[in-house]
This record gives structure tokens, sequence and C-alpha cells, in this order.
């Protein structure tokens, strides 16, 4: 009879730690028996083997709760989970992003079986409120293990957590990979994928490529967020409308992965960003800023890709112009960037999981 593990997330829509689940839950299906419990209901974004399935924690989600609402809320979460993982016969529940991360914490504590807690995004500056920032500290030591992508990560978290944390990378998307077609001609394409958020800071490279003279290269957005409006008049404003594409959030993702040359990438901070993996598998050549964390231990300057100081236009303008106009560094980031991606293929991921669970559940 196969085991029975559960990810824990606080939903099943687009996003990075959503993506990473739904990546593992496939990759583990055939070995193990796989739940993914939500806190509360969502169609799900991305596509999930039929054997996977889908538990959730509460009906609704509510939007501005009372001091008392969110305590009994937190309480009622929990207290749910716990049912979920016990009613499922859960064997080891792996919880994803902070507040949920300690919602399984305890209700793995309530059903006595071990749990494993994932971080997503950059601590240093994905700063939570300070009540759940005590919280964190204090319940994190209790999880059997903390799974961070990067050694910046680690290093912030081994204060608390001790020696409980391990490194794994986030897995390139299997399915993604399945759709590669290298038959499909190239454009002259700039390609940028991700939430329309400060952070990611699309706006650099809207200006930046406004300032480069061509006529025959458009940039695409793949994603949504608050400020696609701003983006759409900030395009609209420096007469780019032609050249410069808002496409929104699109599944078919693969369809600009494989016909595009370059991918930019512009964010001020990174958890680890897992486009860049994907992007370099589909053999489009990078650029992106140095920021904490993540690129720079995907990106070998000028070997298999760019990297830029986080926020100088000049540097994007100069290095993109570059990358534009010679065919032969395309070329070159583009053969090294699907070698080196290979550490982050599925197989191998889901290798190091299977160990890490493996080890817990012999060990409780």
């Amino acid at each position: 009879m196969k085991q029975s593990i559960a990810f824990v997330v606080p939903c099943l829509n687009a996003g990075g730690a959503q993506r990473v689940v739904s990546s593992l839950a496939n990759l583990l299906v055939d070995e193990y028996q796989v739940h993914i419990i939500a806190l509360y209901p969502c169609e799900p974004f991305y596509r999930l083997d039929k054997r996977i399935k889908i538990a959730t924690c509460q009906d609704t989600y509510l939007l501005e709760p009372t001091l008392l609402q969110s305590i009994k809320n937190n309480y009622l979460l929990v207290r749910n989970l716990a049912k979920n993982l016990k009613k499922l016969q859960i064997d080891i529940a792996i919880g994803f992003l902070p507040a949920t991360n300690v919602y399984t914490i305890l209700a793995c504590k309530m059903a006595k079986i071990p749990s494993i807690i994932s971080e997503r995004a950059n601590p240093e500056f994905n700063r939570i409120n300070k009540v759940w920032h005590t919280i964190r500290k204090l319940v994190y030591p209790y999880a059997h293990c903390l799974v961070v992508q990067t050694e910046g990560t680690k290093n912030y978290f081994k204060h608390y957590v001790n020696s409980k944390i391990q490194i794994i990378k986030n897995p390139n998307n299997t399915e993604l990979l399945d759709k590669r077609d290298v038959n499909t001609p190239k454009e002259n394409i700039i390609l940028n994928v991700g939430r329309l958020i400060d952070l990611k800071n699309q706006d650099l490279l809207i200006r930046a490529f406004s300032n480069i003279k061509n006529t025959d290269w458009k940039v695409v957005l793949l994603g949504d967020g608050d400020n696609f409006e701003s983006y759409k008049q900030l395009i609209s404003n420096l007469g780019m409308q032609d050249q410069i594409l808002l496409a929104g959030n699109i599944k078919n993702i693969s369809e600009y992965y494989n016909k595009a040359k370059i991918f930019a990438f512009t964010s001020k901070h990174e958890g680890f960003p897992n486009v860049i993996i994907e992007a370099m598998s589909y053999g489009l050549a990078c650029i992106s800023t140095n920021c904490p964390y993540g690129p720079s231990e995907i990106i070998q300057h000028k070997v298999n890709g760019m990297l830029i100081p986080v926020g100088d236009q000049q540097a994007l303008e100069e290095n993109l112009s570059r990358l534009m106009n010679d065919t032969k560094l395309q070329a070159k980031f583009s053969e090294n960037a699907k070698e080196s991606v290979e550490a982050y293929s599925p197989t191998e991921i889901a290798s190091q999981w299977r160990k890490l669970i493996h080890k817990l559940i012999s060990n409780n």
C-alpha cells in the first residue's frame, strides 16, 4: 500500500508556490498517494494528475476580519487541517508559504505525523507582520525539516531552525519541457514572465527598451497584477504600443518560450525565479538583475547569460542592445543555458524530495 503525503497550500490559483506544488505532486504520484489540501477552495490553475486528491479546510476567505474573527479563523484552519490529515491517513504533510507552514506544523503535531515546511520568497524583503514573525520564530523549530531554494534563505533561517534545513531547488516544469519545439521559427521577441507588481520591476524593461533604437524587435510581458493599467499607460505615453505587448495571464506559455529569442528578468528581489530556469531550458538567451536571491545561482555571467545591477536602466539598455544585435552571443548563451539547467530536471529534484520524505517517515 502506498504511503500518503499531503501538500498544504493557501489555494491553487496561479503563483510560483502553486506551480511548484503542482509539479511535485505530479512527479510523486506514481510512488505515493498524493493529496493537496488547500486552505480555501479554488479551481486549480495548473494541470494536475487525475490521481491527485484535493481537499479544503474552509469554505470562504475573510477579507477584513476583526481580531476575534482572525483568531477564530486561524484556530479553525488548524483544527480542520488536522482533521483532514487524520481522515485521509496522511503519513507526512508538506506546507508551503509562511502562514500555511505554521498551520501545517501545528496540525501535524495534533495528527502525530512529521511535517516539512517550505519557504519560497526572499525573507529579507518579504516581510510579514510582527505577530506572524513572532509566531513563525516560535513554531518553525518544531517542523521536522525546512526546505529552501538558496544559500541566502538558508542563512536567514539557520539561527532559529538550527540544522533542520535542506536546500532543494525548484524542479523545471515537466509539462513545459514536453512542449519544447525546436522547429518553431524564432522571432525577435524579448520575453518577460511574472506578476505585474513593483518587486518584479517590469517598468525598468519597458523604459529601457523604449530607449533602444530598433524597428524589428518586440517585448512581450506575460502576467497580470496591480500594475497592469499603469504599465499600459506607460507604454502608451512612450508611444510603444506596437512594440510592447501586455499579454496577461495565459496558459500556453510554451508558445512564447518557443518563439522568443531573449528573456529579460528585472526583479528587485526573489525567493527563487522559476521562470529563468524555464526560459533557459527553452534556450532563450537570458539577461537578469543580480537580485537576492536566485539569479546568480542560476546564471554565470557572460557564460550562460548576463547579470546586471538591480534597477540599473543604463546597464539593461547597453547589455540588452548588445544581446539583440549579437546572434553569436545569443547562440552561446542558448547552448550553455540548456546544458546548465539539467541540474533542475524534474527527475533529479523529485529524487531529492523522495529521499527526504522517506527519511522523515521512516524516522517518525
